[in-house]
């Protein structure tokens, strides 16, 4: 008789349990469970509870969602689960500050991105500031312990050490030589002094020639067509502007070169053997960034001093170790062998990533680069090569890339045609169509 009063309530209470939760089931949808995973991960329950549906019902959509790979379970004991987002593969738009909060800590293999400069590059807001400590925490904790950061930087002065003081500030080991990568495309800032002079006086300017100034950003800049500027060439007119002719405001040479910040997430084992063999971090993959010989007669020509050999390790000898100089478009000439980006980025990506990409080996991202799947007229776009060796020196095939200022997308390509998952931030969603279509479009990754 005990047994079956106890049967009767608990029965009754189930169907109160399924009535109660039921009644509100066609109030929801998947959205709903991944904006409450976006904020926490939850139990197979915890999710019923919120949503107000059965647990079954609740489990049926966690499991569409895992098939569809937009949110995967791990199993915390013999009798119970969470579920979360999976953010492989996704674009994230907003602030990164924020948006990587619903990243797992210790998480991300590697860091590679072109963070704001902090120079206001030619006017616009979102290169005014360097990037906020908050944000820079937030890609420290969601690095694996001893996973590499590959930050981009201005070589200005100013910038620079502000930028290694606000990587230290938010967790990151930073005694580590920077990557200097040199190139001949920069864009020269400030006019010649007599042309303001004259300006102020308020005279007119004897014209001696016109030049186009093509607009590198889009597609038919060879050609000075109609994206192209035409400028007047002049000559001084007031004394004062004839004594002062040649000369340009403070100092602002052309650019040729670029840092590149290297920095780690502090180990959690007592030194970096002991890290690479706890979760293979703490390390860098240099046998695999090694520049190619220009030729036979190079190779034996190469000595001890071009790092033909180090410590008799026979696995350089099809290449010079890596230095901390990467050159484009043979900048420094003869010497170039010996940095050649370009010659390494012939050799190493994937021989379908070649046949699709001819006219990589150049300085700069080519306008059939910028706009191979959209029209990308974002104004800092870094080249495919330089993120394709950054990635290889940080990662293995299926780890997780990380840039939390996407950009353009350069970086989420470059991973994905290198066969890695990756994760991309970017305040600005007028950008998003861009990265979407570079990041997912040259293999058969899916977005999820």
């Amino acid at each position: 008789m005990l047994f079956y009063y106890i049967f009767t309530v608990c029965y009754v209470i189930t169907l109160i349990d399924v009535d109660f939760y039921m009644s509100a089931q066609r109030n929801f949808d998947t959205k709903d469970i991944l904006f409450l995973l976006s904020k926490e991960a939850l139990s197979t329950g915890d999710v019923a509870k919120q949503i107000r549906c059965s647990r079954i019902t609740a489990l049926k959509y966690l499991k569409e969602l895992k098939a569809e790979k937009r949110v995967k379970e791990t199993r915390i004991s013999n009798t119970s689960n969470v579920w979360q987002l999976n953010f492989d593969n996704q674009i994230l738009i907003g602030d990164c500050a924020e948006t990587l909060k619903n990243i797992e800590t210790d998480s991300i293999d590697l860091i590679v991105t072109d963070p704001p400069y902090g120079i206001s590059f030619i006017g616009h807001d979102w290169d005014k500031s360097l990037p906020s400590v908050l944000s820079l925490k937030e890609c420290c904790r969601v690095l694996k312990p001893g996973a590499f950061g590959f930050f981009m930087c201005s070589p200005r002065q100013d910038v620079m050490p502000r930028m290694i003081l606000r990587l230290e500030d938010a967790g990151f080991k930073t005694g580590f030589t920077s990557i200097f990568w040199v190139y001949t495309h920069g864009m020269p800032r400030g006019n010649n002094i007599s042309t303001i002079i004259d300006k102020m006086s308020g005279v007119e300017r004897e014209v001696i020639g016109k030049v186009i100034r093509p607009n590198l950003c889009l597609p038919d800049h060879k050609s000075g067509g109609k994206h192209g500027m035409v400028y007047d060439i002049t000559a001084p007119t007031t004394e004062e502007a004839k004594a002062l002719d040649g000369a340009y405001p403070a100092f602002n040479p052309k650019p040729a070169t670029e840092p590149i910040l290297v920095v780690m997430k502090p180990l959690s084992a007592k030194s970096y053997t002991a890290q690479a063999l706890e979760n293979g971090k703490g390390i860098t993959w240099l046998s695999n960034c090694k520049i190619p010989y220009a030729d036979d007669n190079d190779k034996e020509s190469a000595s001890w001093g071009t790092q033909k050999y180090i410590d008799d390790d026979s696995d350089v000898q099809d290449g010079r170790f890596p230095a901390n100089i990467l050159v484009s478009d043979d900048t420094l000439g003869d010497s170039s062998r010996f940095f050649d980006l370009d010659k390494w980025f012939k050799e190493n990506l994937p021989k379908d990533a070649r046949k699709t990409y001819p006219a990589l080996i150049v300085p700069k991202p080519t306008p059939a680069e910028r706009n191979k799947y959209a029209e990308n007229i974002h104004p800092t776009v870094k080249p495919l090569k330089l993120m394709s060796y950054l990635i290889t020196m940080g990662s293995r095939e299926g780890d997780l890339v990380l840039d939390p200022f996407a950009g353009s997308g350069t970086t989420l390509e470059a991973a994905n045609t290198l066969k890695r998952r990756f994760i991309g931030c970017e305040l600005d969603p007028q950008w998003k169509p861009v990265i979407e279509a570079r990041a997912y479009m040259r293999t058969n990754t899916v977005k999820t």
